[in-house]
């Protein structure tokens, strides 16, 4: 089975209320996507409407930082430069110990890996690099067979 592997930061936002995929990044990747029962509203930091709508969509992945994995909920929406926002659930979930000051996250808690819970039939895996304070962090996404 081919691996492919690539690239991308991800923004850690604590003031985020939940966990955001780029929607065009999602497609690329072949994320398994579902749809919400009820659409949701989104704003953007400075409180205007996301130029994407409510959210419709979702993406149910895996989650891990350093030895400790969880699973947690996506939602795909337009986020300008961003790829990926993890959020205060991540925090919530994760207790991760960065050093503001120095804008980094402890080496214990990586590498950050996110993958679609089937990633065992995985075609794809994308390494990220997680921002803090404009510093890189490694993770890494692994996308399942579209199939």
């Amino acid at each position: 089975m081919l691996s492919k592997r690539a690239e991308t930061s991800a923004l850690l936002d604590s003031g985020a209320t939940e966990n955001f995929i780029n929607h065009q990044y999602a497609q690329q990747l072949w994320l398994p996507v579902k749809r919400l029962a009820i659409p949701q509203k989104v704003f953007n930091v400075d409180s205007t409407t996301n130029q994407k709508g409510d959210i419709t969509f979702y993406s149910d992945l895996e989650v891990r930082t350093g030895e400790k994995r969880i699973p947690m909920r996506f939602f795909l929406t337009e986020l300008g430069p961003q790829r990926m926002i993890l959020g205060y659930p991540w925090f919530a979930a994760m207790q991760p110990k960065i050093d503001w000051a120095k804008g980094w996250i402890d080496y214990t808690q990586l590498p950050i890996v996110i993958k679609t819970p089937n990633a065992h039939k995985s075609t794809f895996v994308l390494r990220l690099k997680a921002m803090v304070h404009g510093k890189q962090q490694r993770a890494v996404i692994q996308n399942a067979d579209a199939s």
